[in-house]
């Protein structure tokens, strides 16, 4: 059976107060139709932006129970495939019954809950030999030290053929992804560069996330912004009022795909806020 792509009631918004609280009808300050990526596109993200996770498996040893373990994987045409040992236990149950789940969870501080994670369930099997290599090139271009034992004859690459997917954005944010959207949806091409951009907005620029705060959304009285995410649509911030912490998402008017054009859309994005303000 599919699961439906419908996506659950929200009670909080993606963002949590860096204190960790969170109001169970927290005040919106910015437009709630800005655009985001969809549930298919952050859940896509975090598989490839992630390189590690937890395999669960039907136990053999402990009569059916769950049995999760750690493991490194990368992902190939939508699925995640591994390089696993015969002699690991997880191989030995996956032999014996194929069904299988990975959790894959973002990192970061403050709260742990409020971090994206997105579980993927299905069959786990070995990969045939007409696959064999395109999966090897996929793994190996993310896990190159695996070339020392990717070939030995007690090590194989199995693969997770996706069924169903479950995402969750942090608080309140989630839903059962559609199977077909999982497979249509693309990884945000800010992956790679995200962070830096994230850590050089607030060490260097953080009168300009005031600036975007106090002119683009309703948050007119911020006295302190933090940038927490940017992707292609837009980028999020928690600023700091007289009345609390408050989650602001505001969108480019092009989406970008690398750190120059991100860059360019900022910039015009301060010389639009200070416009907007001078003509109040």
């Amino acid at each position: 059976m599919k699961m439906s792509d419908k996506e659950e009631p929200k009670k909080f918004t993606k963002h949590a107060p860096q204190d960790g609280s969170a109001s169970l009808t927290p005040k919106l300050l910015y437009n709630k139709n800005v655009a985001r990526p969809s549930h298919a596109e952050y859940a896509r993200t975090i598989a490839s932006k992630m390189h590690v996770a937890t395999l669960c498996t039907v136990s053999e040893r402990a009569e059916g129970f769950p049995y999760g373990s750690f493991v490194t994987y990368a992902m190939h045409e939508g699925n995640p495939v591994f390089l696993i040992s015969q002699l690991a236990e997880h191989t030995k149950n996956l032999i014996l019954d194929s069904k299988a789940s990975l959790l894959i969870a973002e990192h970061g501080e403050g709260n742990p809950l409020a971090h994206g994670r997105v579980t993927l369930v299905g069959h786990c099997t070995l990969v045939s030999d007409h696959e064999r290599d395109a999966v090897k090139e996929s793994f190996i271009g993310i896990h190159e030290s695996a070339k020392a034992y990717c070939d030995w004859d007690d090590f194989g690459f199995y693969k997770l053929k996706v069924d169903s997917i479950r995402f969750i954005g942090g608080f309140g944010r989630m839903s059962w992804v559609n199977e077909s959207k999982w497979f249509d949806a693309e990884p945000d091409p800010m992956i790679e560069s995200a962070e830096d951009i994230v850590e050089h907005m607030n060490d260097d620029h953080s009168d300009a996330l005031v600036l975007y705060c106090k002119a683009m959304s309703k948050a007119t009285e911020t006295t302190e912004a933090v940038m927490t995410t940017i992707d292609r649509y837009g980028f999020e911030m928690i600023a700091t009022t007289s009345e609390g912490q408050h989650p602001i998402r505001l969108a480019f008017k092009n989406q970008v795909n690398s750190s120059e054009s991100a860059r360019i859309e900022l910039v015009k994005m301060v010389k639009e806020a200070r416009k907007l303000l001078k003509s109040e």
